[in-house]
């Protein structure tokens, strides 16, 4: 062989090398040339840019309405007590109906439910997620004698506005357990049902069945946006509503898209953990 063709084929050996090296980079050259502003939309680039990114945070834009230690940002009021005449009102919590405790390893909300109430959200919201699990106790109290309790939302209007489900006012305003409000019905076979408390209309679509999980943890997410709602239990959706409107006596009717959120106490114990929600107003 000559050493003009032994030259020839050094040269033709080293400019494959090159031409490999250069098409079949590694997946550190890869990803090192993404960080320095190179863009690769090759496959193995976007495989390798995919597995180094952080995952977005699962929970972002949201904020914690319960801290694990306390009551903070929520005002307790409380209606009447069985066999007395008038409701204890606003943080006159003698029985102990509101406090925070360990379930499960982990801080919770415990309420009683032994006098008709709620705690109530300092703040008010329009156009949220809100996103909280609970689970019920075993004690339950008279009149009622059976689990129930809720999740109320666009609360409006004077504490101790009503009592009961349904348009009618207490009497006098102030006397009842509850704000004016829509809502999240957590009792027996009726865990999802959406309710008016007050003067309160609405357009529901058809309910879908999902059962709860007996003796765990349940999971609410309720979706306001303008001036609908959808309302669902462990993942599946349970019925969605529209054309939220009070109607208080003696004054125009006012479409209702902004409220505070309550914690129902209505003879039942109940707990409530990992509240959380993304206001976007």
């Amino acid at each position: 062989m000559t050493r003009l063709r032994q030259a020839i084929l050094v040269l033709l050996a080293a400019g494959l090398t090159a031409r490999c090296s250069t098409t079949t980079p590694e997946p550190a050259a890869q990803l090192g040339a993404l960080e320095a502003g190179s863009p690769d939309t090759s496959s193995d680039a976007v495989d390798a840019r995919v597995e180094a990114a952080p995952l977005p945070a699962v929970d972002a834009g949201f904020h914690q309405l319960f801290d694990g230690v306390s009551l903070a940002g929520w005002d307790r009021y409380l209606g009447i007590p069985v066999g007395e005449s008038a409701p204890l009102g606003l943080e006159n919590d003698p029985r102990g109906v509101y406090s925070v405790t360990n379930v499960d390893g982990e801080p919770a909300i415990r309420i009683s439910g032994e006098v008709w109430g709620a705690l109530i959200s300092k703040e008010e919201y329009a156009d949220f997620e809100l996103r909280l699990e609970y689970k019920f106790g075993s004690a339950v109290w008279p009149p009622l004698n059976a689990q129930d309790s809720g999740v109320m939302v666009l609360s409006t209007g004077p504490l101790g506005a009503v009592n009961a489900g349904g348009p009618t006012l207490s009497n006098p305003i102030g006397s009842g357990a509850f704000m004016v409000s829509v809502e999240f019905q957590l009792a027996g076979a009726d865990i999802g049902g959406l309710y008016n408390l007050g003067p309160i209309s609405m357009q529901t679509a058809p309910r879908t069945w999902v059962p709860p999980i007996p003796s765990a943890w349940n999971k609410i997410v309720i979706l306001m946006r303008g001036n609908s709602s959808q309302h669902f239990l462990n993942g599946e959706l349970v019925t969605s509503a529209s054309g939220y409107e009070t109607h208080w006596p003696g004054e125009p009717v006012v479409p209702l898209t902004r409220g505070k959120i309550q914690l129902q106490s209505e003879g039942a114990e109940t707990y409530f953990r990992h509240i959380e929600i993304r206001p976007s107003k």
